[in-house]
């Protein structure tokens, strides 16, 4: 048999390379947008570089004035809406029905003239109610200061202390404690019991005699009442009561025995029934009216007093504190009365102005209820005006200057009647607030109607001026704010100064500081660092320099 040999193995198929050249493109497509962006980058570079560094001649024509002497105005102008300078309107403040009205709309009243009538039982309920509720607060804080009065204890009339009680400074006393008993003796009093048979014979001022065993003395009274009772005697006698009274020379007291005489119109004495015991004028019990601790006691047994001396002295607990909070509730209530007296005045008004009748929402029988709005007056005769004041010329316009303002072609002279010293700011620019006064005795001008105003705020003569856009604000070298004007000079003057390097200073120009004063829409004021005749940059010809670009 024929031995064959078997063939060789194929070898394995080499690697696919289709992702090696999906990375080409890829790497290829990087570097395209890499040379885009470096050829913008250098366009852009030699633009600006271009820019920067073109002449004079391609930016256009360099433009220039000439700083003059002249006058210039500073004006306010603007728009604003007239309203009448006084005006009422009566809000009602409680529910009611329009019994009556008196005036209508467009009608001048004066006044104290009566416009209408409401009635409202429910406002002249609330009235009463207040009514009695400040007279209840001020009765209660009327009560506390009377108590707190009554923290100081002191003799009501001339007398002698008698049974005082013992304090102590800092012992807490409560209210309706006995202090001492108070007797009148400068005079003392004696009832005496009289027979019928005698009742017209004794009488009020009557003269007395009266005897007093003890001190073996007689002393002259005087009858100071007559009270026609009926005692009965054990005798069976019935008596009527006389009640004499006598000056203590100082040797009687209390108790003491006396007897009584008297003398009738023939001279012949009349006689008690009996003797009695003398008895002070006056007598009382002495208690406070109040409670607190003790911090003066003034009280000694037998010892004689003057009406008003003080005998005890207490501290405030909380009256104060009470008066205080009471004060503010009589205060409460003084307020919601006064607040119901107008509601109901209200409901009867009268004008509280004199003016025309702008609106009146009132018709007879209408139901009307707290808050309607029933009618407005306004004084048409002298309109104002709102207007706005930028803050470059507020410091010049003062009360008192004239004002031109414009209604549709129809025009009127006014008075600034005030100036407001709060600006509100807007758009870097700060204005303040002032109102215009105009007579309006035609009655022309409505409230909200708009006017046109203008006025000079102030005005500079004989001053040297330039146009506005000469005027820049700029860095100075050090970044420091500069105000400057580029003025042109064969070499640089004395007062001329560096600015940042960012700022482009025309060939034959040179920046000097100025300081500005007034200006207009145009023109503004120099007021240092120029001189009449001198020349100052404007600006380029720009329509020029787009010419010389396109060719």
């Amino acid at each position: 048999m024929t031995e064959q040999q078997a063939p060789a193995a194929a070898p394995a198929p080499a690697p696919a390379k289709a992702p090696a050249k999906k990375h080409k493109k890829r790497k290829v497509r990087n570097i395209i947008i890499a040379v885009i962006v470096v050829a913008a980058l250098a366009v852009g570079g030699f633009l600006l570089w271009k820019f920067l560094n073109k002449s004079d001649e391609e930016k256009g024509e360099i433009l220039t004035d000439t700083a003059t002497r002249s006058s210039i105005q500073s004006k306010v102008e603007g728009s604003g809406m007239t309203k009448a300078k006084d005006s009422a309107t009566i809000t009602l403040g409680a529910s009611g029905t329009v019994a009556e009205i008196f005036v209508s709309e467009g009608e001048m009243v004066t006044q104290g003239q009566p416009l209408y009538r409401i009635t409202s039982p429910t406002a002249e309920d609330e009235v009463v109610t207040a009514r009695t509720n400040l007279m209840n607060r001020q009765k209660e804080l009327d009560d506390l200061y009377k108590e707190l009065s009554q923290l100081t204890v002191k003799a009501s009339f001339d007398g002698q202390l008698l049974d005082v009680a013992s304090f102590t400074v800092g012992d807490d006393v409560s209210k309706g404690t006995t202090v001492a008993t108070l007797v009148d003796n400068t005079k003392l009093k004696l009832s005496v019991y009289f027979s019928y048979a005698y009742e017209k014979d004794i009488y009020v001022g009557q003269k007395a005699e009266v005897s007093v065993p003890a001190v073996m003395s007689s002393f002259t009274g005087t009858v100071e009442e007559v009270n026609m009772v009926r005692r009965v005697s054990p005798e069976g006698s019935v008596l009527f009561e006389a009640v004499i009274v006598l000056d203590n020379p100082g040797t009687l007291t209390a108790d003491m025995t006396a007897s009584a005489v008297l003398t009738d119109s023939t001279g012949t004495s009349i006689y008690p029934y009996s003797s009695v015991k003398l008895a002070y004028y006056r007598t009382i019990t002495i208690t406070t009216k109040a409670a607190g601790p003790v911090e003066q006691v003034s009280l000694l047994n037998y010892a004689g007093v003057k009406s008003g001396d003080v005998l005890l002295v207490m501290g405030d607990l909380d009256t104060a504190a009470s008066i205080r909070e009471k004060q503010k509730e009589v205060d409460t209530a003084t307020e919601n009365l006064k607040s119901a007296e107008e509601a109901l005045s209200d409901f009867n008004a009268v004008a509280p102005i004199s003016g025309t009748v702008i609106s009146c929402s009132l018709t007879p029988g209408l139901e009307v209820k707290s808050g309607d709005t029933a009618i407005t007056i306004s004084d048409t005769s002298v309109m104002t005006v709102e207007i706005s004041i930028d803050e470059r010329n507020v410091s010049y316009v003062k009360p008192g200057m004239s004002v031109d303002l414009d209604q549709w072609g129809t025009v009127y002279t006014g008075v600034v009647e005030s100036v407001g010293q709060q600006g509100t700011g807007q758009s870097g620019i700060s204005t303040f607030p002032a109102v215009v006064k105009v007579e309006n005795s035609s009655g022309q001008l409505m409230s909200g109607m708009y006017v046109t105003y203008s006025f000079v705020a102030s005005q500079s003569d004989d001053c040297l001026v330039i146009p506005i856009q000469c005027v820049r604000y700029v860095n100075d070298e050090n970044g420091e704010p500069a105000t400057v004007v580029f003025l042109q000079r064969d070499s640089a003057p004395e007062n001329a100064v560096t600015l940042d390097s960012s700022v482009e200073i025309p060939d034959g120009f040179y920046a000097v500081p100025v300081k500005t004063g007034l200006s207009d829409t145009y023109n503004v004021e120099i007021t240092e660092g120029l001189t009449d005749g001198d020349v100052v940059f404007t600006n380029y010809n720009k329509d020029q320099a787009d010419s010389m670009g396109m060719g």
